[in-house]
């Protein structure tokens, strides 16, 4: 019996040792196979990450987790709101455009490089004299709307042919209304007839600006749509080349305030419109123009504002020292200006 007694003891240990071992085995096996299956398949690392409550983290991470969500959620949401109110300021106009002025300035290359601005003045060409516009050729291609100002030698009343350079020049891009002004230095005389532009889908008319130098002229090319441009001279023979190309959404703009004459009929003598021209800029007006307004008539602005309140200040401190009336007129980017019955002189 003692013997049966030791017997079964030995047998029983023995028994809990192979068991112990066998659970430390499966334990350890387990083990490699998770790890196993932790590196043939990446995609439950993915999953992890993205999903951090399948995981089986404890509660303190999911707590961080769900707090580092809010977080990014929450700036998220300010960034949705700081673009939401970009955009409703894009959209109800909250920017005036800027004076031609204040657009940087470019050269003209020789050649067309496919380069548009969408504002900004270009500038080109050799100081020179005794040049004429010839020709202005326009047209219709597959992604823009071409101008050309063929460049020739002699004045008006005896053209030599074209030049090999063209002359001194400078185009800007303007707004209210929308336009690019032509500033050519070295002409003798005005072009004898303007292009008709009325089958062009971008640009609309042409003007000749009353420009009182006698070896210097001024054109406006008006632009019926949101355009970007390209500016570029071409030598021998002399051209000078503007592409335009449309533009799916350019930064929307707000209207602004003009402080301007009375408007100029075609019968009344167009001098009459250097006065107020020279006395805005003694005052120290540095936007000062000469726009075509309704009916063919001409005012000059001494410059626009973004608020009536400006606009009014403005109006109020040239009064107390001129002798001519003025008025305020609120335009948007593509408004014709109004036709405003006045006189240059009080």
């Amino acid at each position: 019996m003692k013997a049966f007694a030791k017997t079964t003891s030995a047998v029983l240990v023995s028994v809990a040792m192979l068991a112990a071992c066998g659970n430390d085995e499966e334990t350890q096996i387990g083990t490699e196979n998770d790890e196993t299956e932790n590196v043939s398949e990446p995609e439950t690392e993915n999953e992890e990450t993205n999903n951090v409550t399948e995981t089986g983290t404890d509660a303190s991470e999911d707590d961080e987790a769900e707090s580092e969500n809010d977080e990014t959620s929450d700036n998220e949401n300010e960034g949705d709101n700081d673009q939401s109110n970009e955009s409703d300021n894009e959209g109800s106009g909250e920017e005036v455009f800027e004076p031609v002025e204040a657009g940087e300035e470019h050269e003209a290359a020789a050649t067309k490089e496919d380069h548009y601005l969408q504002a900004g003045m270009v500038s080109g060409g050799e100081i020179t004299d005794g040049k004429s516009v010839g020709n202005i050729d326009h047209g219709i291609h597959d992604e823009y709307e071409r101008l050309v100002f063929d460049i020739y030698e002699g004045s008006y009343q005896e053209l030599e042919g074209p030049a090999e350079i063209p002359n001194h020049f400078e185009v800007t891009k303007e707004a209210y209304p929308y336009r690019f002004v032509y500033t050519l230095r070295g002409i003798r005389g005005q072009p004898e007839e303007l292009p008709d532009l009325s089958n062009m889908a971008l640009f609309s008319h042409m003007e000749i600006i009353p420009y009182y130098d006698d070896a210097a002229i001024q054109l406006t090319a008006y632009v019926q749509d949101s355009v970007e441009f390209e500016v570029f001279e071409m030598h021998d023979p002399a051209k000078i080349v503007t592409d335009v190309r449309l533009v799916e959404r350019e930064k929307e703009h707000a209207p602004v305030y003009s402080v301007r004459t009375a408007s100029l009929s075609s019968e009344d003598n167009f001098e009459i419109i250097q006065q107020p021209t020279a006395e805005f800029q003694e005052r120290g007006a540095d936007h000062v123009r000469t726009l075509f307004s309704a009916d063919n008539t001409l005012f000059v602005e001494e410059g626009y504002y973004a608020t009536l309140e400006e606009a009014e200040v403005r109006k109020a401190e040239l009064e107390d020292d001129l002798d001519f009336e003025l008025h305020i007129e609120e335009r948007g980017m593509f408004d014709e200006p109004e036709n405003i019955a006045g006189s240059m002189n009080e």
